[in-house]
Formats: structure tokens, C-alpha cells, sequence
């Protein structure tokens, strides 16, 4: 038996699968074994797949898409090995990540650890994106300044700042918890679930994971329904934190995308009702949602609300926006709070 499994998952993956594969099978540590779990991909990604002549990959094919939080829950269900590397499809693990990884979880008796990450762009369009732009200038940058474990345990509760492509950890620790079944935020999900259960994370601070920015985004194509649901199971492990937030007070939410009309949602089914949607610079008065209307009011209207809490819903600005809060002396976790 293999020490370590290399979990991956992949749906119409082609263009990218076999440079995965290629750096998984570089490894410098060798006693793993590569388990995929295909989501019915459409295009030829298991033939990819099956042109590698190496017996350490071991393919699952489902005839249907099931959705990327269920085939990682299949996985899960699959593994009998005692350690788990993540790795996503169409990403690149220096050839001593494994190695690394494994040798200070075990030397720091960590849950599971995650590592720095790069960047690097699918193509000279990617490159020239504004979107590419803030991945390499902002959130690279945000996402590898949180490597203490103390840093970690205490910015989980807030966003996800530990990428699921660059973990490595105990298999036990991961099935005593599962994945959730969900299309959207299951990694989250997983992570406050691990938080929740007293997981100890840790990071080498090493650049192991070259993340690629490719011109599509999975989670662009996903259904209202696909992120109310992921939502939803956030919400359900944050609710301690967040209806201590909320409780005697009335409920704004800072943001009026998709997220914070979802979050709207998931708390009229809780019997609360959001009374109004916060922006800087409001560019509408009123965001109707599935036959609902709700008022849009200032930042500087919500600052003058007493008995009021805000939950932040704008991944863009969540950064400078607790800054400018806790710099009027609210409270993270008392006066505001952070959904994802």
C-alpha cells in the first residue's frame, strides 16, 4: 500500500490534465499512488488520462456529472492510504511538494498544511487580463501572507485563505468530516468543518503550486441554485459566529451581487429578513430578487444605524472594508462579519 494518495478530480479537463499529471508523476517522493475521479467529462479527458503507462494512476470514470463536492466525497470513501495530496486539474506541483509537505506535517503533527502559491496564465490573452492581473498582483499575494498557524486558524473563520489545490493531509482527519456534496464552496465548507472539529493547519512557506488562470471560470456556469446551496452549508457552520452577530439587531448586508442576494435568501428561510443592502457609493435604490425588493442604502447611512450588524458579502473589497471598519471600532465577529 501507497503512503500517500494524489487526489484529483477532473471534468472536460483536457487541455490541461496531462501537464497535471506530468508533475504528479515527477515527483521526487515516489510511494504515492494518483487517484481520479472523472465527473462525466464530455470531451477526451479519460483518454488523457489513459495514454499515462504508470499503474500508480488508478482512473474512476462516472457516467453522469455529479458535481466536484460528490466526487471528492466518493474519493474520500475510496482512500486507504494515510496521507492525501490535493491536486486540481489543471494546476502544477513542483516536483518536491509532496515530499515537503509531508515532512513538516509530520514533523509539526499538523492535520493537513498548505503551501505558497504562483499564479501563471493560460495563454497571452489570460496575461493581458484584468482579471489575471488582480490573481497575480492582489490575491496571490493575500492568500500567501496567511501562513502562520495561529494566522490560519483565525482567517478561516473569516475566507478561504487555504487554496484546496495546494493541501497535503491526514486521511483520517479528512473522512472523520467529509466533504459536502456541493457544487460550489465545498472546499470552504470543508475547511470550516476541519475548523470546527479542532483541526491543526500549518503552511510550508514555499512556492509548490503554480495555479493557471485560464480565460473560463467553473464556477461562472454554476446555477443561483448551485451558490445558495453552497451558501447555505456556510452559513449552517457559521451560525454560531453569525447569529451572535445578529442577535437584537437589524440585518444589512454589504454587497448587491449574487452572494449577498443569496444570503438574503438562506435567512428569510431562517425567519430573518435583511433590511436593507449596503454599497460605498450606491448606484440603485432598491434590489428586487425573486419578487422581493429591498432597500440600497450608503455605507455612511449604515455607519449612522444603531443596533445594527453587517455581513459582508463582497469578496473584492472584504479586505478594505474591515479595515475601514474596525477603524470606526466595530468588531469582527460582534458588530460585522465576514461570509466568505
Amino acid at each position: 500500500m501507497a503512503t500517500v494518495t494524489a487526489l484529483m478530480t477532473t471534468y472536460n479537463a483536457s487541455r490541461w490534465v496531462g501537464a497535471s499529471i506530468a508533475s504528479v508523476l515527477s515527483q521526487t517522493y515516489e510511494d504515492f499512488e494518483l487517484l481520479i475521479i472523472d465527473d462525466g467529462s464530455s470531451d477526451n479527458t479519460t483518454d488523457v488520462i489513459n495514454s499515462f503507462d504508470d499503474a500508480r494512476i488508478k482512473l474512476v470514470a462516472n457516467s453522469q456529472n455529479k458535481g466536484v463536492g460528490y466526487c471528492l466525497n466518493q474519493a474520500l470513501s475510496l482512500v486507504n492510504t494515510p496521507y492525501i495530496a490535493k491536486v486540481d486539474a489543471d494546476d502544477i506541483s513542483s516536483s518536491t511538494r509532496f515530499q515537503e509537505q509531508l515532512n513538516y506535517l509530520e514533523e509539526g503533527g499538523f492535520d493537513l498544511v498548505k503551501c505558497f502559491l504562483s499564479y501563471f496564465p493560460d495563454n497571452e490573452k489570460v496575461r493581458d487580463s484584468a482579471r489575471f492581473k488582480q490573481f497575480k498582483v492582489k490575491k496571490e499575494g493575500l492568500l500567501n501572507s496567511v501562513s502562520e498557524p495561529s494566522a490560519i486558524q483565525k482567517t478561516l473563520l473569516d475566507w478561504p485563505c487555504f487554496p484546496h489545490t495546494t493541501y497535503f493531509a491526514k486521511t483520517t482527519s479528512l473522512q472523520n468530516v467529509g466533504y459536502p456534496c456541493l457544487r460550489m464552496f465545498e472546499d470552504y465548507v470543508l475547511f470550516l468543518r476541519l475548523l470546527n472539529a479542532k483541526a491543526k493547519f500549518g503552511c510550508v512557506e514555499k512556492v509548490l503550486v503554480n495555479m493557471r488562470v485560464s480565460d473560463s471560470s467553473t464556477t461562472a456556469s454554476l446555477s443561483a441554485r448551485d451558490l445558495e446551496h453552497g451558501l447555505s452549508l456556510v452559513v449552517e457552520e457559521k451560525w454560531v459566529r453569525l447569529s451572535h452577530c445578529i442577535s437584537g439587531k437589524s440585518l444589512f448586508v454589504f454587497g448587491t451581487g449574487q452572494m449577498a442576494k443569496a444570503f438574503a435568501r438562506i435567512m428569510v428561510h431562517r425567519g430573518i429578513t435583511v433590511k436593507a443592502f449596503v454599497e460605498t457609493s450606491p448606484t440603485q435604490d432598491i434590489v428586487t430578487d425573486n419578487g422581493t425588493k429591498t432597500p440600497v442604502i450608503s455605507l455612511a447611512n449604515y455607519m449612522a444605524v444603531s443596533q445594527a450588524a453587517l455581513v459582508v458579502a463582497a469578496q473584492p473589497v472584504r479586505e478594505e472594508l474591515t479595515e475601514l471598519l474596525e477603524s470606526e471600532n466595530l468588531h469582527n465577529g460582534q458588530d460585522f462579519l465576514i461570509l466568505a
